[in-house]
């Protein structure tokens, strides 16, 4: 049996779709619903030009994947916030990183507290005296790791 043999109507491709988008309903992820797209769109370009040879439309169906799944992957990467590249769940406060924060409660022997937002959180680095600003340079849970800020002020060590 040749490939010529089959035929290849743009219903094939459109239930092909619909299948693909079963598929990303029971699957983790976002990545079946971009080669979905791509199935509707050959099963379009089936429907318009119904001579179109089985290779040909597996061809552009292959190309239209790669494309719409490059695309999708883009889009999604950066849906997360202040145009940063979105995160994963439960990363605490290490969407935070690099920002600049007050310290509230003295950051003594290394342990204090910053304000962040509308909440206080535990920081740990260098000491620093209440007021001062800090950058989050990392975090562990609710633990945010501080450095101070170039210009501001340091209390020394004793």
């Amino acid at each position: 049996m040749n490939l010529a043999d089959l035929v290849f109507t743009h219903w094939m491709w459109w239930i092909l779709g619909i299948l693909l988008l079963i598929g990303e309903i029971a699957a983790p992820g976002v990545f079946f619903l971009w080669v979905a797209i791509a199935s509707g769109i050959t099963g379009i370009l089936v429907w318009l030009m119904p001579a179109l040879s089985p290779e040909w439309q597996g061809l552009f169906f292959a190309v239209l994947a790669v494309a719409s799944t490059v695309t999708g992957r883009r889009y999604f990467r950066y849906l997360g916030d202040e145009g940063r590249p979105a995160m994963t769940l439960n990363t605490g406060g290490g969407k935070y990183v690099g920002r600049i924060v007050p310290v509230t409660q003295a950051i003594r022997m290394g342990k204090g507290r910053v304000r962040l937002g509308d909440s206080e959180w535990l920081a740990e680095g260098p000491d620093a005296p209440e007021g001062a600003e800090v950058r989050i340079v990392g975090a562990d849970g609710p633990v945010l790791f501080v450095e101070p800020v170039d210009g501001s002020p340091q209390q020394e060590s004793r």
